[in-house]
């Protein structure tokens, strides 16, 4: 993309950093937005919203959430182009028309990926590579019209709705982050999903390298779809 971009990255832990993302940032303008703050700017060029602690349906305990989600809405709905990872996921989910809710079962550790026909030839997604990095307690129903393009084989892992790209999984995430994940008391999914810690820790710093240059690619692709030049209203 030719010129400075300007990118909202949208947080709502200030334990979670932004991990392989924080790279594919430089030579663009940042505006850090803290959701929490519910101050979320209008004139960008794309938007990344990241994981979180809380739920896509706590708008009781956190209600800039539903601030969040107008927000959202509104730049997909002018053509903005807006990656949701994990929550951020969720989140494009409940703000486009689909739902997100409590999974029957967490999915946590590295776990494989089934790429959908659309998901194969996506110029984003055929990069996330044949497993990932998952944490989430909660699951999402896709907005309808939305173009599914991969799932584990428990829960959806990605989709697209014109600017909109949901990824339910944790690209950013190193091994040595997840690793402290593991250690904060309110991530509390390794017992429910029956993962034990000896397990978690093996299996996310055997994948680690791979998960780098699965990360990077796909990063890599995002940034180079983003066009403001050749942006439409509606995809």
């Amino acid at each position: 993309m030719g010129g400075m971009s300007r990118v909202a990255v949208v947080n709502h832990n200030r334990e979670l950093g932004l991990g392989r993302l924080q790279p594919h940032l430089t030579g663009h303008d940042v505006v850090e937005v803290w959701a929490s703050d519910a101050d979320f700017p209008d004139d960008v060029d794309s938007v990344v919203v990241m994981g979180g602690f809380m739920s896509a349906y706590d708008v009781a305990e956190h209600p800039w959430l539903e601030d969040e989600k107008r927000w959202m809405a509104k730049q997909v709905e002018a053509g903005v182009p807006v990656l949701g990872i994990c929550l951020g996921a969720q989140l494009l989910a409940d703000c486009l028309g689909g739902r997100a809710y409590l999974a029957p079962v967490p999915e946590v550790g590295v776990v494989e990926i089934e790429l959908t026909p659309e998901g194969e030839r996506h110029p984003v997604v055929s990069h996330i590579g044949e497993a990932a990095f998952f944490a989430h307690e909660d699951t999402f129903d896709p907005p309808p019209g939305a173009v599914m393009l991969a799932r584990t084989e428990a829960y959806p892992t990605a989709f697209e709705l014109g600017s909109a790209l949901a990824i339910q999984c944790h690209p950013e995430v190193p091994a040595a982050d997840a690793v402290v994940w593991a250690e904060d008391p309110r991530f509390d999914m390794l017992e429910r999903a029956g993962v034990s810690p000896p397990e978690f820790v093996a299996g996310i710093e055997a994948a680690d390298d791979r998960l780098a240059r699965n990360a990077d690619r796909l990063f890599t692709e995002w940034f180079r779809t983003l066009d403001p030049s050749g942006r439409t209203d509606s995809a």
